[in-house]
């Protein structure tokens, strides 16, 4: 799914925090602006738009006076650098090309604000950043696995990941399943069995935002995992030349959707709904479960207020060789710029490491209400929802696999997945078009990105 949609859909979170407030004392002691020598060096942090800054959802006001107090805590405690120039403006759609066009113009970057979308999809790619696998051990066990793997590609890091967290889950009615008596969290077949009692109860079992075409990928995302074992390592695969879109498993993934379909449980009436009907249907009573991602919690916390909602893990599908993957990862990180003055590595690594320390981390993600951050350490919200999405979502967490593939696939699959659940294409068909539009994309010369 597209970084633009996951942020869009993310609301400001209520004021500091105690624990945040203990953490701005504490540094504050060590950040007396100025103190750095004047003849250091100095550090550029490049980020492609104005959400490339730390805590980037807070308000103007706010979001400066913490990434200013991170830059002085860090200024005292290396004086051997003298400033921190952090350059992030515009709009996050126009990112790679604000970046490439500073790279063309030789403007000094020294570090690089990199969204987890654009490392995996161009940054890497087009040799922007450099790997720093080995730079970050000595600090590594600080950093959440999961997110650090939405930074990793063909086995190297190239950037730390400093956000809070996302993964996808099923939000469904409590109250509802308590009443029609389905288990919680259900097994596919429990969902299966529970279509008569929905029907009965006149509710509509599954709604997906289907007209919002962007959004279905998310569902093969899921499926994928379970249909592959490794749809990360097949996806690279399939890029790479070596193995294709039509292989038994990726086809596997497209039936595993239409098995949702066939059986009752995903609503064909998703293909007419947008994103707000999917919202509305579900507060209304009138949809017992929606798929989607925790940006979606913000939304719940607001509209649904005649019962309790809860969340439950895409569940496991009879059969199928691999473990559940749902879609997820941290947003944003910092990488290192390849085109790098050697002297100034170090000090850019002495920035990453002081980013990844807890009392810091918690100075610019505790505003943010993380369900789950991806420094260790920081304070994490302690709602059933949150509790539950830690224990069975985020360890299945994998990297949203439109953060790898190109755009054109990203595309041809999402109008591939509205013809199954619509009954007008094939899974093999589906699959073939992917394909089709993957060979046309290396025809042309625009795969590998140059």
């Amino acid at each position: 799914m597209p970084i633009q949609q996951r942020v869009t859909h993310r609301s400001k979170q209520s004021p500091a925090s105690p624990i945040l407030a203990a953490a701005l004392l504490s540094l504050s002691l060590i950040t007396m602006p100025g103190l750095a020598h004047a003849d250091g060096i100095t550090l550029k942090v490049f980020g492609g738009s104005a959400l490339d800054e730390l805590a980037p959802r807070q308000p103007p006001d706010e979001q400066k006076k913490i990434q200013q107090q991170v830059i002085d805590g860090f200024l005292k405690a290396n004086p051997d650098v003298s400033a921190v120039d952090w350059d992030a403006q515009g709009p996050q759609t126009d990112s790679i090309q604000r970046l490439m066009t500073a790279k063309l113009a030789n403007q000094e970057m020294d570090l690089i604000a990199c969204p987890a979308f654009y490392t995996n999809g161009a940054y890497v790619r087009r040799k922007l950043v450099m790997p720093i696998t080995d730079k970050i051990k000595p600090f590594q066990d600080r950093i959440d696995a999961a997110a650090l793997g939405a930074f990793t590609i063909s086995g190297q890091v190239y950037g730390v990941p400093i956000s809070t967290l996302s993964t996808s889950t099923i939000f469904y009615n409590v109250d509802l399943f308590q009443k029609l008596g389905i288990p919680v969290p259900p097994t596919y077949d429990d969902l299966k069995a529970a279509v008569p009692k929905f029907k009965t109860a006149g509710v509509i079992p599954l709604l997906h935002q289907g007209s919002n075409t962007v959004m279905w990928p998310m569902w093969y995302f899921e499926t994928f995992s379970q249909a592959s074992g490794d749809a990360i390592g097949k996806t690279q695969k399939n890029l790479e030349g070596t193995a294709k879109f039509t292989d038994a498993p990726d086809v596997e993934g497209f039936k595993l959707i239409k098995q949702w379909v066939d059986d009752g449980i995903l609503s064909k009436d998703s293909l007419s709904v947008d994103q707000d009907g999917m919202r509305a249907a579900f507060a209304a009573g009138k949809s017992a479960m929606y798929y989607g991602g925790t940006w979606e919690i913000p939304s719940l916390q607001t509209s649904v207020k005649a019962f309790k909602w809860g969340v439950f893990a895409f569940p496991k599908m009879d059969g199928t060789p691999g473990a559940p993957g749902h879609g997820g990862g941290a947003d944003n990180g910092m990488c290192v710029a390849s085109s790098i003055p050697p002297e100034k590595l170090d000090a850019a690594v002495k920035f990453i490491e002081y980013l990844t320390r807890p009392e810091v981390a918690t100075l610019y993600l505790a505003p943010e209400q993380p369900i789950a951050a991806s420094i260790k350490g920081v304070p994490q919200v302690e709602d059933a929802y949150a509790v539950e999405l830690r224990k069975q979502a985020f360890p299945s967490t994998i990297k949203f696999l439109d953060w790898i593939w190109p755009s054109e696939v990203a595309t041809a699959t999402a109008s591939a997945i509205a013809g199954i659940v619509g009954g007008t294409t094939t899974p093999e068909d589906a699959a073939a078009s992917i394909q089709t539009t993957f060979d046309d994309l290396k025809a042309q010369g625009n795969w590998p990105p140059k």
